[in-house]
């Protein structure tokens, strides 16, 4: 009697045991669980530790670590290389702004105050932007 009412109880719960372990679809469930559990727990040591995972895309450096040249070295080598590549000999009302990304910086060179040419600088290289 105790037997009936308790298979009774195990089919209105749903607590049927299984018996011989689970299947290959518990085992994928499982694995994808603890896969994506570790890349979260991966991705949150790579941000706290400041690898470059934010800002600028992820350029691959941390922020700040670019460059050692002030705003002011910057500005110089910018209006350089706009001499060097413009062909302006006069360089009369030319001015040059830089602004810093994190993993990069750009110099603005403008010339009458119109913006003539864009030149970015990272990993100690300058190169003409579009």
């Amino acid at each position: 009697m105790t037997k009936e009412i308790y298979q009774e109880e195990e089919e209105l719960v749903g607590t049927t045991a299984k018996r011989g372990g689970g299947s290959f679809k518990d085992y994928v469930l499982i694995t994808l669980i603890a896969l994506v559990a570790m890349m979260g727990i991966n991705n949150y040591i790579d941000a706290r530790a400041g690898s470059g995972a934010g800002g600028c895309g992820g350029c691959g450096v941390a922020s700040g670590a670019v460059s050692s040249l002030s705003e002011e070295e910057l500005v110089r080598i910018g209006l350089e290389f706009y001499a060097e590549n413009s062909g302006d000999t006069e360089m009369a009302d030319v001015q040059a702004r830089v602004q810093d990304f994190g993993c990069h910086q750009e110099i603005y060179i403008y010339k009458s105050g119109r913006r003539v040419m864009r030149i970015g600088y990272a990993s100690g290289q300058l190169f003409r932007m579009s």
